[in-house]
């Protein structure tokens, strides 16, 4: 099982897709490539963590549908979708910006006070509901779940 673990994390790393890029040809389906590194990323995450995909949907407030496809690769959310489910999931800083990077959304920049905010949250353990309430507290737009939307 060890193997397995360790081929998933390498097909993550930014490493390994620069040794793939030295190659003779470029990768084809380059969706399909970024579609598993998703599923595999959360995968992985949901592993270390021990928490259940529904569990984490429901604690970002996403809508069971969308959040799996989400969290499957199946489809491309929004950077505030990403960034709620790694408030749901209680990430650190680091693993939410590789979560940012894996999902094509662009980190979290400490000199953009919005992302600051958010990076405050994490650094500081706030679960959703505080920091929704700390964003509001310091006249930030806080993070969207799309609910307004459906």
């Amino acid at each position: 099982m060890q193997n397995s673990e360790d081929s998933r994390k390498r097909t993550l790393d930014t490493k390994h897709m620069q040794e793939v890029l030295k190659g003779d040809s470029f990768p084809e389906d380059w969706a399909e490539y970024l579609n598993e590194d998703v599923r595999s990323f959360f995968d992985g995450l949901l592993r270390e963590t021990g928490m259940k995909k529904s569990d984490v949907i429901r604690k970002a407030n996403l809508s069971r549908v969308y959040g799996y496809q989400l969290m499957e690769g199946r489809r491309k959310g929004r950077r505030d979708y990403y960034l709620l489910i790694a408030l749901a999931m209680s990430l650190d800083l680091k693993t939410t910006q590789r979560m940012l990077s894996v999902t094509q959304c662009g980190a979290l920049h400490a000199l953009i006070k919005r992302d600051a905010a958010v990076i405050f949250a994490i650094n500081h353990g706030y679960d959703i509901e505080k920091t929704y309430s700390f964003m509001l507290s310091v006249g930030l737009q806080p993070l969207d779940d799309g609910t307004e939307e459906e």
